[in-house]
């Protein structure tokens, strides 16, 4: 009986205990995190190499002094060994990492130094070059030597004003301490991935540079996987599909390829047949297969994906082929340049068979050929001859262009730049622009990039005020000449517009060609991309 009183009794402590509450598992208090307010604050920055960089974020977390709070600002990515650059609520940063294509992890961290709950923000850096987009001038003031320059401005730079115009000049000497020795007769600027280079040549010598910062990379047979022994550079080309510079010195093509942050150019390009060849003058455009001229056996060669130079098979051309590629002998090349219509112009010139240089009053013509990249099509498709024998002061000619826009060739003597209007069925011939007095043209270059604007005067005569200016992109509507005064041993930069497209007139106000002086005797100019 006892034995039953006792279990009834538990049993009953038991129900009764199973009834009460137990409240311990809701004695708990929300704690407040850390707050990273932004505001309008970007968490995407683009700044240049040695500017500043601020980020001013209100961090803070209720009920937490700020002096218990710990921050740290990492910086990280490309090439470099994550480090603290800052350990301040806000950012006040320096920067003194190198400019890189791709951005930089930027990684704010704010910790509770009572709990060590951390919270994160991640930015991401893209650090810029100083010297970017523009166009690259090489001059000499004694002729003997060579400097860089790079004009960064509204005719050559995407987003700038005129008031932005800035002229850095004489980049190679002030980072580098000495000039370049030689004449400088081509320039380059590259960049492929994070493989860049800014390649300068002379008669006899080749140097190389960063465009980020201009600091010296190496120079002459250092750059060969075989040294040439000779530097005597003509034409500095670059096929951007594959990522390949293309360099002719003393007639032969040395190619390199950037990949795999190559830096050096391999043995010189063979013919498809293993004929020997002497090529001064290629062109090699954005997209289509280059196009060489071979001096030696007077024939035209085409680069194929830049592994060797492709002989041209005469025997597939139709019989009433205006031209055979092969059989370009008694001429000697002036200019190659890209037309409209994937057309490629070969500026030919007679030339005497004693020296082998352009013969006096010799004939000068166009050749046109087709340029692709389609393999379906014939790429160095023989198309027509123009003859220039008949326009003014074409014997004199030193330099000839087109644009891609419009059946127009342009030629400029010492003072003068002529068009053609190869559009109608009797190629028109228009004086367009004079150089001013005391001045001699130096160099002429058609723009054909996306990448700066142009000022032309409108059309309309009844147009308002406003609008009497009209300033486009100017891909294909920029001639931009050098100008040399040998009295004074200035040489400028100058930019014309054009303001009719299809005619090839020029902008004729003088007031709208851009101006940018200061230089010797400018030999050679490119463009550089931004990076």
């Amino acid at each position: 009986m006892k034995i039953k009183t006792l279990l009834v009794a538990l049993l009953g402590s038991l129900f009764l205990a199973s009834c009460f509450e137990d409240d311990s598992s809701l004695n708990y208090k929300l704690m407040n995190p850390i707050v990273i307010d932004l505001g309008d604050e970007p968490t995407t920055y683009k700044v240049f190499a040695f500017d500043t960089l601020e980020i001013k974020p209100i961090t803070y977390k209720e009920g937490v002094p700020d002096a218990d709070l710990s921050f740290k600002w990492t910086l990280e990515g490309n090439t470099i060994i994550p480090k603290v650059i800052d350990s301040t609520m806000t950012l006040k940063y320096m920067v003194d990492v190198s400019a890189q294509n791709n951005a930089y992890k930027l990684l704010y961290e704010v910790r509770d130094n009572t709990t060590d709950i951390i919270q994160e923000q991640v930015f991401d850096v893209t650090v810029m070059s100083p010297f970017g987009s523009g166009l690259i001038v090489c001059d000499t003031k004694d002729e003997m030597t060579s400097d860089v320059s790079l004009i960064m401005a509204y005719n050559f730079t995407d987003s700038y004003h005129k008031e932005q115009d800035t002229v850095m000049r004489n980049l190679f000497s002030s980072v580098n301490g000495r000039k370049i020795n030689g004449v400088a007769t081509a320039v380059r600027s590259t960049t492929y991935q994070v493989n860049r280079s800014l390649t300068i040549g002379t008669d006899h010598t080749l140097d190389r540079v960063d465009p980020f910062n201009y600091s010296y990379i190496d120079g002459n047979g250092d750059m060969f996987v075989i040294d040439p022994g000779q530097y005597n550079v003509t034409t500095i080309g670059y096929d951007p599909q594959i990522g390949a510079e293309l360099l002719a010195i003393t007639g032969k093509i040395y190619p390199r390829s950037m990949q795999q942050d190559n830096k050096v150019y391999s043995y010189y390009l063979q013919t498809s047949d293993m004929s020997d060849y002497y090529m001064g003058i290629f062109y090699r455009p954005a997209w289509e297969n280059g196009i060489g001229f071979d001096e030696k056996n007077g024939r035209l060669l085409e680069f194929d994906s830049d592994d060797q130079l492709k002989v041209f098979n005469s025997a597939k051309l139709p019989a009433d082929a205006p031209f055979d590629q092969n059989k370009l002998q008694g001429f000697t090349c002036l200019a190659m340049f890209s037309g409209d219509d994937s057309q490629m112009h070969i500026i030919l010139k007679e030339k005497d068979p004693k020296t082998g240089k352009a013969k006096t009053n010799g004939k000068i013509y166009s050749y046109i050929t087709l340029r692709t990249y389609d393999p379906e099509t014939d790429n160095g498709k023989p198309l027509k001859i123009i003859d220039l024998n008949s326009f003014p002061e074409i014997q004199d000619a030193r330099f000839f262009e087109g644009t891609e826009t419009q059946n127009v060739i342009y030629y400029a003597t010492s003072t003068k730049i002529y068009s053609i209007n190869l559009a109608i069925a009797n190629p028109l011939v228009t004086l367009e622009y004079t150089a001013p007095e005391g001045e001699e043209i130096t160099s002429m270059m058609a723009w054909k990039e996306y990448q700066g604007k142009v000022d032309y005067t409108n059309p309309n005569p009844n147009a308002d005020a406003d609008d009497k200016v009209i300033e486009v992109s100017n891909n294909n509507r920029m001639i931009v000449l050098s100008t040399y005064n040998p009295s004074s041993r200035e040489g400028f930069v100058r930019t014309v517009a054009i303001a009719t497209l299809g005619t090839g007139t020029l902008e004729k106000n003088r007031e709208l060609h851009g101006e940018f002086g200061g230089f010797g005797r400018i030999t050679a100019t490119n463009i550089q991309k931004a990076f």
